[in-house]
């Protein structure tokens, strides 16, 4: 990709990163690992034309959410963990996997040719939340 210059980099990390994610420590260090990758990845590249940012989607419905979550999390109740989910993200719906593709689709965009090194939190507002 350094040998043809305009390359484009949409890294995918999660918002367990930001805040405290005490029941998954190592995943949250993780994607915070993630988030610096890139960020360090975007600037040693940038003079090659290559952008690299990241999408940091927060609680999305998604299919893993009622086959896999919801037995770990709710006692297999569905119905109670996207409750429980839709109850912290301040618009009142939980976003899916459309939203975060729309961000990765604006990065890789020529309307993002000036974007590089940075994240985009695809969370409805979850994390810019205090309480």
């Amino acid at each position: 990709m350094a040998k043809r210059p305009d390359g484009r980099v949409a890294i995918v990390a999660a918002a367990a990163c930001a805040g405290s994610a005490a029941a998954q420590i190592a995943y949250a260090a993780c994607m915070a690992g993630v988030i610096q990758f890139s960020n360090v990845v975007a600037v040693q590249y940038a003079g090659h034309g290559i952008r690299v940012n990241t999408v940091v989607p927060g609680q999305m419905h998604t299919p893993m959410v009622e086959a896999r979550v919801a037995g770990q999390r709710a006692g297999g109740d569905v119905e109670a963990l996207l409750r429980s989910h839709v109850a912290r993200i301040p618009p009142g719906f939980m976003g899916d996997g459309r939203d975060t593709a729309a961000a990765a689709w604006f990065l890789a965009s020529d309307e993002a040719r000036f974007v590089t090194g940075t994240e985009i939190v695809v969370d409805g507002g979850m994390t810019a939340r205090c309480d």
